[in-house]
């Protein structure tokens, strides 16, 4: 896999993660990229991609996601993001075995897609499950703030965005974090 192509396995994971929450709980959650399961407006798990690169290569790749599962959750610290739990969706313990089962076995099905090059599906599936796509949002960065309209997430996994005055950006991975614009 080509090194601008790692973020495949973040959306890959998502999706898996996504379906598996929904068969073993029976809840919908949402993913508001570029890394983060949602239910409604409450975070219910974050995905993290380590990787190294060599020579435009990815030379090693490890995805991984914390998943509120059995938690309560309190009160978020300030600015903070409000969090969820299956536990506190549903009002019933889940599995956490079968839960992992099913995202390793819905992340393996995904993933041979991707390794058969049958992308196009995923990105689909991908955008059709974007909390933030089709809204107004500020997208934030350590040099800059842009708001918009969240039109796409492009084959890359970047955020494509059009600003008021009709530009379209394109924003990649990063120390990047979305709210949904004061409307």
């Amino acid at each position: 896999m080509e090194g601008d192509r790692v973020f495949v396995l973040t959306m890959v994971l998502a999706l898996a993660a996504l379906k598996s929450v929904k068969t073993v709980a029976g809840v919908k959650a949402m993913i508001k990229w570029p890394n983060d399961l949602y239910v409604g407006t409450k975070k219910l798990a974050g995905i993290l991609t380590e990787f190294a690169v060599r020579e435009k290569q990815v030379d090693w790749a490890v995805p991984g996601m914390g998943i509120n599962v059995g938690w309560h959750p309190e009160t978020p610290e300030e600015g903070g993001a409000p969090a969820t739990s299956l536990l506190e969706e549903t009002g019933q313990r889940v599995s956490r075995n079968e839960l992992l089962i099913e995202i390793l076995t819905g992340f393996e099905a995904l993933y041979r897609d991707v390794a058969a090059g049958r992308m196009k599906a995923l990105y689909d599936e991908w955008n059709q499950n974007c909390l933030v796509l089709g809204k107004a949002i500020v997208v934030e960065s350590d040099r800059e703030r842009i708001e918009g309209r969240a039109l796409c997430i492009d084959d890359f996994g970047a955020l494509i965005i059009e600003e008021a005055n009709g530009h379209q950006r394109r924003i990649l991975t990063g120390d990047v974090s979305l709210r949904l614009a004061v409307s």
